[in-house]
């Protein structure tokens, strides 16, 4: 709180992280004595207002998540694949870059999870395909379910994104964000459709609730 104070933040993104400690210059977690903890505070600036009534835009990278492997399941300070996709992104003129996994399934983009919506069945990629399952994942599935809103964790391909009647993707800084072209092709009309957007008024009311 002090630092958030003297940095005169009016909106904070903090992220504290954990390593083993000091050890050999070999990585050996057996010369690691005590954990090491950091704590980073910085300003938070959002998205911008014509994000969330537009949408963003993505592209699916060629860079594939690896199912089988323990890092991707946990929120770690390996990286590297999510820089170089949203770089990809970038030059690509988008928001954000979506991953497949070595079997071709779509995963979660380079920083957020995904969801599309068919015939008003709220869908997400499997837990095992490869994906860090956020905390505004687990919130998304709280709010359907009060909302009455049919939810499933599936194997989801590429082209469902395409023939998707609503998209969006999720995280604890941009909250919900619609998710409105994907490799410059409109998912549906190209707009946020109804289920996204009474999802993102039910999050907005949890978090001034929580934020009393």
């Amino acid at each position: 709180k002090d630092v958030i104070r003297a940095n005169k933040f009016s909106q904070t993104r903090l992220r504290i992280s954990v390593s083993a400690g000091e050890g050999s210059m070999i990585p050996n977690l057996a010369s690691c004595e005590l954990p090491t903890i950091a704590v980073m505070a910085m300003e938070y600036t959002p998205p911008a207002p014509e994000k969330y009534t537009g949408g963003y835009q993505a592209i699916i990278t060629g860079i594939r998540r690896n199912s089988h492997s323990p890092v991707v399941y946990h929120k770690t300070a390996n990286t590297m694949e999510s820089m170089l996709a949203r770089q990809e992104s970038r030059r690509a003129g988008a928001d954000e870059a979506i991953f497949r996994n070595e079997k071709g399934y779509v995963t979660e983009a380079a920083g957020s999870n995904v969801f599309i919506v068919r015939r008003g069945v709220l869908l997400t990629p499997k837990f095992e395909t490869g994906i860090l399952p956020g905390v505004t994942r687990v919130v998304v599935f709280e709010l359907a379910s009060q909302l009455g809103i049919k939810f499933r964790e599936v194997n989801i391909k590429p082209e469902a994104l395409f023939s998707a009647d609503e998209a969006f993707i999720t995280n604890s800084l941009i909250e919900i964000v619609p998710l409105t072209v994907v490799d410059g092709k409109p998912i549906a009309d190209g707009n946020p459709g109804p289920v996204t957007r009474k999802l993102m008024a039910a999050y907005a009311r949890l978090v001034k609730k929580e934020t009393r």
